[in-house]
């Protein structure tokens, strides 16, 4: 779309709508949604110096480290199949570099090595244990974020009562039809019915 005078890129009210052009004529560029190959390979490398400084006798023992993580969450440490996975948000890097690198990396490291001493055991996922290595890493052990991401939109389902409509989770759904769970509505006692 090219910028006309009968079609200006700014609203009445003075701001610019995004992804169009500025108030030069100079066309915006569209925000980024994937780090650069260059940004995710500045993360692994962090992540590799990390795990070097928690075990140095043990360098190339780091888990697989994937951006694909999701929602609210900057980062997380899970274990698959007897694997351990680093995951993160590159929304979070990309709205805040400053404030998840090295912090969040650090974060998901120290819970990669509470379980590497522990185990599965009973430790608190915030405890002293992981404080002191977020203490090691010389990083604030910060249990949150504050960046504003968006959560994952979550599907719902319509069903009906006698008395007002219900917007069920796709779990709740799922066990009606498939596992022939019964809902019923607090309100009136009657049972909930899929909305055609």
């Amino acid at each position: 779309m090219t910028r006309t005078a009968s079609n200006p890129s700014h609203a009445l009210d003075g701001t610019y709508r995004t992804g169009e052009y500025d108030k030069n004529g100079s066309k915006l560029q569209e925000p980024r949604n994937i780090l650069t190959p260059e940004e995710e390979a500045k993360i692994r490398q962090k992540v590799c110096a990390f795990y070097i400084k928690a075990c140095p006798e043990q360098p190339n023992t780091t888990p697989e480290v994937l951006f694909n993580l999701k929602g609210k969450a900057a980062g997380q440490w899970r274990l698959r199949n007897g694997h351990e996975q680093l995951r993160f948000n590159a929304q979070a890097f990309l709205q805040d570099w400053d404030a998840h690198f090295p912090e969040t990396v650090a974060h998901e490291v120290a819970h990669s090595l509470v379980y590497r001493t522990f185990g599965l055991r009973r430790v608190r996922p915030h405890g002293p244990e992981w404080r002191s290595w977020m203490e090691a890493f010389e990083c604030e052990p910060r249990v949150t974020h504050s960046t504003p991401l968006k959560g994952r939109s979550v599907r719902t389902y319509t069903y009906r009562c006698a008395c007002q409509t219900h917007a069920l989770s796709a779990r709740r759904h799922y066990l009606i039809q498939r596992r022939r769970y019964r809902y019923e509505c607090l309100e009136c006692g009657q049972r909930l019915r899929r909305e055609k």
